[in-house]
């Protein structure tokens, strides 16, 4: 498991170089030891994946940060957390006690003092009350805010700490920016102004914080940004609310607009990761035509598909979605009642002519199987229930058959929309295949025969 969450890990912090072959990356190194350990890992937390890593019998656990620019990231034990930064090529270490993190952390590396500055210093938001000031009044107040952030940070020494004091002088200013975006919102509620409307004034200071800086790419808060700002600055797209309309015309702006190669590439992914990371990937064919044509980079690309995954509930070595379903006799079963046996399930209408062309062949399986562990699961979609009906009472179905109906959340789950469609599901109820050879298919009989103990 430790592998795969490092894989993950990779796919994940490497778009910080996505795309910039001038520029080279190194893998940064976090050793961590902690001292009476009040959970198992320890979790890391970099642009909103979670990633925990085990700790050995002694307490360890090696974090490596593969070709990363720069990262903010946290640092999570038990319920507590730590705000951490790494840059390529750093070799750090950390040690606490278990329960008792943030007052016993011991940071050994570079960056240290920022390490402290990061876990000690907050920046201070204005007031929501202060939405109903004029938008100059709302703007001046943030800009005092951001040079107090940026006095208290240089103040601190940075300057010959790696990249450090130019990425926070980028997390400060997008921190306020992000402020500044939701003026419109903030004045019409704290004004009592619901018929208030952004100016030409407020699109102007949003334009001024579009700036293409491919160091800053690395940033959560400039990428955030940077994303709401292609729907604010799109004049032909800003009025669209649904969500996902609105991210197309997000990703279609940026691809238009947006110069650089990388931050293109990595804005888009933002975009569009976003959006699977909450709502999905169903029904999204224009967002990935523009996602394929316009992100090509390997580790962006493969982090997409890992977040897509994650959706898919069809893929093999899940536990299979389940369904209720009923026989002729009207009782109802779910994939649980066949545990303990394979099951090869059949996904058919009675309208079907390949179905119906099946059956011979499915027959001829269930006779060379009959003393095996496997059971034939046919499961109609037949809208006609009454059609299924007559046909199983007929005499020329085999196997178990229930009539599952159209449109179920077990066809929307394995997203069936041609049949015959055949599933393979093990004894544990994991699926080994979500689209199985036929039975006419002589890989078929080959692939049951060679099932562990199905007989």
């Amino acid at each position: 498991m430790k592998g795969l969450y490092y894989l993950a890990f990779a796919l994940l912090v490497a778009v910080g170089c996505a795309g910039a072959d001038e520029i080279v990356c190194e893998d940064a190194v976090l050793n961590v030891q902690v001292e009476s350990p009040v959970a198992p890992e320890v979790v890391v937390v970099c642009h909103n994946e979670v990633l925990p890593f085990q700790l050995d019998d002694q307490g360890c656990a090696s974090v490596v940060i593969p070709a990363v620019d720069a990262a903010y990231i946290k640092l999570f034990h038990g319920r507590e957390s730590l705000r951490l930064y790494v840059e390529g090529g750093d070799v750090a270490g950390i040690s606490f006690k278990g329960g008792r993190m943030a007052s016993t952390y011991v940071f050994d590396g570079e960056k240290q003092p920022v390490v402290k500055y990061l876990n000690t210093v907050s920046l201070v938001a204005l007031p929501d009350e202060d939405y109903a000031c004029t938008l100059s009044e709302y703007a001046a107040r943030l800009a005092a805010k951001e040079a107090d952030a940026i006095k208290l940070m240089k103040a601190n020494g940075f300057s010959d700490i790696g990249s450090f004091e130019k990425m926070e002088l980028g997390r400060i200013r997008y921190s306020y920016a992000a402020a500044l975006m939701m003026y419109p919102v903030g004045h019409r509620l704290m004004a009592r102004n619901p018929l208030y409307t952004a100016d030409d004034d407020f699109y102007a200071m949003i334009a001024g914080y579009v700036v293409e800086d491919e160091k800053w790419a690395s940033l959560d808060e400039y990428r955030s940004f940077m994303a709401e700002a292609m729907h604010v600055m799109d004049m032909d797209g800003r009025d669209v609310k649904d969500i996902y309309p609105k991210t197309v015309a997000q990703v279609k702006y940026a691809a238009d607009n947006i110069v650089s190669g990388r931050i293109r590439e990595i804005l888009i992914h933002h975009i569009a990761a976003t959006y699977v990371d909450n709502f999905g990937v169903k029904d999204i064919t224009e967002l990935d035509n523009l996602y394929s044509t316009y992100v090509k980079n390997a580790s962006l690309l493969a982090s997409m598909q890992a977040k897509k995954d994650r959706w898919d509930l069809s893929l093999p070595g899940k536990m299979s979605p389940d369904f209720k379903a009923e026989d002729i006799d009207g009782k109802v079963y779910t994939l649980a009642d066949f545990r303990g046996k394979y099951v090869y399930i059949d996904m058919w209408a009675t309208w079907c002519g390949p179905c119906r062309r099946e059956l011979p062949y499915l027959k001829a399986l269930e006779e060379e199987f009959a003393d095996a562990r496997i059971v034939f699961l046919g499961l109609s979609i037949d809208k006609d229930k009454q059609a299924w009906e007559e046909m199983v009472r007929s005499g020329e179905m085999t196997g178990t058959q229930l009539y599952l109906g159209l449109q179920s959340k077990f066809q929307e789950a394995y997203r069936i929309e041609g049949i015959p469609r055949f599933i393979l599901i093990g004894k544990d109820g994991r699926i080994i295949s979500n689209d199985m050879t036929r039975p006419s298919e002589d890989a078929t009989a080959e692939t049951l025969r060679n099932l562990n103990e199905i007989r």
